[in-house]
């Protein structure tokens, strides 16, 4: 992608909402093609990756009214990388479509419950 279209994408981008991690807070925002997740590292610095909303889509199809999923799980079942994964689970929670807890011990991490 050219910084134009970089560009572009930024500024048709709508904010959809923030979503928690472990480590760090995700803000969501949608264009029409994709959503653009926005990590702030510093006061002035930070990253983003983007996410297909055709990605969003098949995960929700797929996974939709399965309860206590992790993203290993997920993973197991599609060609994304756990990155990938995680990702989409965070834009699912963000359009409200997912919810999330803290695994107990001895389990690390989240389960997510994605609706149908």
């Amino acid at each position: 992608m050219n910084a134009k279209a970089l560009l572009a994408e930024f500024r048709d981008a709508a904010f959809v909402s923030q979503v928690a991690g472990l480590r760090s807070t995700y803000y969501v925002l949608a264009t029409k093609k994709n959503f653009i997740l926005v990590t702030l590292s510093g006061p002035l610095a930070g990253n983003f990756n983007f996410v297909t909303r055709r990605a969003v889509d098949a995960v929700q199809r797929r996974f939709g009214g399965k309860k206590n999923l992790t993203s290993a799980e997920i993973k197991k079942k599609t060609r994304l990388d756990r990155f990938d994964v995680l990702r989409i689970l965070y834009v699912l929670e963000a359009q409200k479509q997912a919810t999330k807890k803290i695994a107990k011990p001895p389990g690390r991490g989240f389960l997510f419950v994605i609706k149908k």
